[in-house]
């Protein structure tokens, strides 16, 4: 039976590149999704678009923190939160939220199974 030598520069490489395979940043569909994630994109648009239509500066400046906060939020990939920070801008502002689908339309079908 032969004997495996393993130099120890191979055992140090082993070691040391490790933690680079394990902690890679996911890319592709992933990073796609979130960056295009509804409460990510739209949200701070329709924040956007009330402080601009607003009159009270005061609540434009509350409303601008919340927003700066729930980028911030969105750029560590936590939608959850950052939709609370910009939701609750758009509250601030006076502004309900629009939203392009129909949110209610699970629990209208579910409601009424028989459609009619």
């Amino acid at each position: 039976m032969q004997r495996l030598s393993l130099s120890p520069l191979l055992i140090a490489s082993a070691f040391a590149l490790a933690p680079v395979t394990v902690l890679t940043v996911p890319t592709g569909a992933h990073a796609q999704a979130v960056s295009q994630d509804y409460r990510c994109t739209n949200l701070p648009a329709q924040v956007r678009a009330a402080a601009s239509a607003s009159n009270d500066a005061a609540a434009v400046a509350r409303a601008q923190r919340f927003l700066a906060t729930g980028v911030s939020l969105c750029e560590a990939r936590s939608e959850g939160p950052a939709a609370r920070q910009f939701r609750s801008a758009l509250r601030i502002l006076g502004v309900e939220e629009a939203r392009a689908d129909n949110g209610n339309a699970v629990a209208a079908a579910s409601a009424n199974p028989s459609g009619n």
